[in-house]
């Protein structure tokens, strides 16, 4: 059986490529558009399995869950800005998703975020 790090590795990694393919093809990626896309994947992939999660009555997120999701993003900076990617930078996607998670109104700023991206 699949870890739930391997089951969510493939969803994030595809998001964040899309995500960050989107904003370098717009001409509008940098080092802090690149760790701001990592927050709001992170934080709309949270969304989406606290929502599944509910609907199926299986409670929060579990801390291996966010463990899990933090793990695949960090894996995919550190392969894909190879040297570029710190511990500092990590700990700013972590904030920023956390403080997306936390936003009273974080439905509507995912979703603006993903669709002025996508305009």
């Amino acid at each position: 059986m699949e870890s739930i790090k391997e089951q969510m590795k493939m969803p994030i990694s595809l998001d964040l490529h899309m995500t960050i393919s989107k904003l370098a093809e717009k001409n509008e990626i940098d080092k802090d558009s690149a760790l701001e896309a990592g927050a709001f994947v992170a934080a709309q992939f949270m969304e989406s399995v606290k929502k599944t999660k509910f609907e199926n009555n299986q409670g929060p997120l579990s801390k291996e869950e966010l463990k899990a999701i933090f793990e695949v993003i960090g894996e995919f900076y550190s392969e894909s800005f190879k040297g570029q990617f710190t511990q500092s930078d990590f700990d700013t996607i972590t904030q920023k998703t956390m403080s997306l998670i936390m936003s009273p109104n974080k439905d509507t700023t995912i979703s603006n975020y993903f669709k002025k991206l996508m305009e």
